[in-house]
């Protein structure tokens, strides 16, 4: 009898080097456990805050200020030299095959990468503009020939202030900035993104709306039984907000008011917990949980545990290993697999190889006059509408909705003239559209 698989998905929301000023450490301190320290910021009164004998307030405060400033929680990735050097140890095959999962394989990485951009201050120093940190990744792992790791989508709102360290939760607000990137990683890199991990770990109405058009997949999910974290910036759910979510470690599609619920929306949702970090974190009664719902029910199950790039990864990855080599020593009867993420969703969803490959999305695209014409000839689209970008002479990446053909006929239009853009301005025309499977079909004309 076939053993079930528990897949081990390490998501790493790749967003590059960070660097946090004292000041700037004191203040988010004070912001997060909702209290003034009353203490000039240097190196001096953090080792007092870190030191055990040091009392704040209260026992229970106490607790959240010493997870919050956890020497390794700020050891933060400063230049990109300092994540490059990171890099160059944990991609090698050496580095991945010190972990073998029950077949023999090493680790694998699916890589969410952030665009920093509409943000007009940076007092953490992250690196800003379209495509940077996506860009220096593709590259790397090019020149590495690193295959078996995906690149996969990530989007931080912009706050009201515009600070690029400032969490948000509005894709409405943010809405210029999601077509910039979606349009140019599409068109300048042919790339379009299957799997979602949530910015802050929140999704929101707008954002489950926009991703149900988009990506057929989302890792963010982070439901535990007690999510009464305590800090102050979390209050009443406001980041990471998944209470009533399944936390059992099984997939479900979101209901269209409530992205926790389960509902009659396609997007498949997939859990996601914590490496080391202040809450949410995966450990062995959590893990164990996972390989028993395998064992329960035969089938594969879906197990996402997410970092960072601007912190030391190995630390995090080391630690969850030895976890996870207990976890399968209590569990022989469950394997486990270290996997790409589509892969991963795939497998746990149930699809199988052969519905996959038939049903495997194909777009035919044709500019007839000054219409563009797309016509899915094999599978079905996952959302309403295909993606369309645009870019024109003058330098615009521009989308917009498509015209519906007849109802059933899955042909999509487009027409270029002075109530859009004359074809003439036109450089480059992208089409892209994901199915449910997790297949990507991309078509592009150049003029």
């Amino acid at each position: 009898m076939t053993k079930p698989t528990v897949h081990i998905v390490h998501h790493v929301d790749t967003e590059g080097p960070m660097r946090e000023p004292l000041d700037e450490l004191f203040e988010r301190i004070e912001n997060t456990i909702g209290h003034p320290l009353n203490l000039s910021p240097t190196k001096e009164n953090l080792q007092l805050l870190q030191s055990s004998e040091f009392v704040f307030i209260n026992s229970e405060i106490d607790q959240l200020l010493k997870k919050l400033i956890d020497p390794k929680l700020l050891s933060f990735k400063n230049t990109w030299n300092e994540v490059d050097e990171m890099l160059d140890r944990i991609l090698t095959a050496e580095y991945r095959n010190k972990f073998k999962d029950s077949y023999g394989n090493g680790w694998i990485y699916n890589w969410h990468l952030l665009d920093h951009v509409g943000f007009d201050t940076n007092p953490r120093y992250r690196i800003l503009g379209y495509s940077g940190i996506f860009d220096l990744y593709k590259t790397k792992l090019k020149k590495l020939n690193i295959t078996q790791d995906s690149l996969q989508w990530h989007f931080h709102p912009i706050p009201f202030n515009k600070a690029a360290h400032t969490s948000a939760i509005s894709y409405m607000n943010s809405a210029y900035e999601l077509q910039q990137v979606m349009c140019r990683r599409l068109i300048d890199s042919n790339w379009f993104p299957v799997v979602n991990r949530a910015g802050f770990h929140t999704v929101r109405p707008d954002s489950n709306w926009w991703l149900e058009q988009w990506l057929p997949f989302d890792a963010s999910n982070q439901a535990m039984a007690n999510d009464n974290t305590g800090f102050n910036d979390n209050i009443n759910g406001r980041f990471g907000d998944w209470r009533g979510a399944p936390d059992d470690w099984s997939l479900y599609h979101p209901d269209l008011y409530d992205w926790r619920k389960r509902g009659n929306m396609r997007r498949t949702i997939s859990r996601c917990l914590n490496m080391n970090t202040r809450f949410r974190n995966i450990d062995t009664v959590e893990l164990s949980r996972a390989f028993q719902l395998a064992e329960k029910t035969g089938r594969d199950v879906y197990v996402g545990i997410t970092n960072h790039d601007f912190r030391e990864m190995s630390v995090e990855m080391e630690a969850f290993y030895e976890i996870l080599k207990d976890v399968a020593a209590e569990n022989t009867n469950v394997n486990f697999a270290f996997s790409n993420t589509i892969h991963a969703f795939q497998k746990s969803s149930g699809f199988s190889e052969v519905e996959i490959l038939n049903s495997k999305i194909d777009l035919k695209v044709e500019l007839i006059n000054d219409t563009l014409k797309v016509e899915v000839i094999n599978g079905e689209i996952f959302g309403p509408q295909p993606f369309i970008g645009l870019l024109t002479k003058d330098g615009r990446y521009l989308t917009d909705n498509f015209n519906f053909g007849e109802t059933g006929s899955k042909t999509y239009y487009y027409t270029f003239d002075f109530l859009t853009l004359p074809i003439e301005n036109l450089k480059t025309i992208a089409v892209a559209s994901n199915d449910k499977y997790g297949n990507t079909c991309i078509r592009k004309i150049d003029l």
